[in-house]
């Protein structure tokens, strides 16, 4: 049987061969989001905060397609460009993901798609039905 996949208008689209996310045994593992607007494909403006905020809600978009939120996430991961970001990545995830906070990977990068200024990628809990 092959796990389901799932594209959505509601995160921007993706830039290569993979879906948003694919559920495997009551777990779905969400593709990597930066700051695009879903209805434009553009970044959003206003630096990395608003980029953070925007590539989670991304995320929380594609996670509502298989009945999660992101009370349903137990572990993330988040690259992003600039060290000077750590502070505000820390405050904005923190904001975002209330507790029970997921497990978390952070970690630097030299460069994302395009110019982004920062990525995350989720796995959650799908619950049952």
């Amino acid at each position: 049987m092959t796990d389901p996949t799932i594209t959505t208008t509601a995160a921007p689209e993706p830039r290569g061969p993979y879906p948003h996310v694919r559920v495997h045994e009551g777990l779905a593992w969400v593709t990597g989001q930066i700051g695009r607007d879903a209805a434009t494909g553009d970044f959003v403006s206003g630096g990395f905060e608003m980029e953070f905020h925007q590539a989670i809600t991304n995320l929380e978009n594609i996670l509502a397609e298989v009945g999660s939120t992101l009370t349903d996430v137990i572990r993330t991961e988040v690259q992003f460009v600039d060290e000077g970001d750590l502070d505000a990545m820390n405050a904005i995830h923190g904001e975002r993901f209330l507790p029970p906070q997921p497990a978390r990977t952070s970690y630097g990068a030299a460069f994302l798609w395009k110019g982004a200024k920062v990525q995350i990628s989720c796995v959650a809990v799908v619950p049952s039905s």
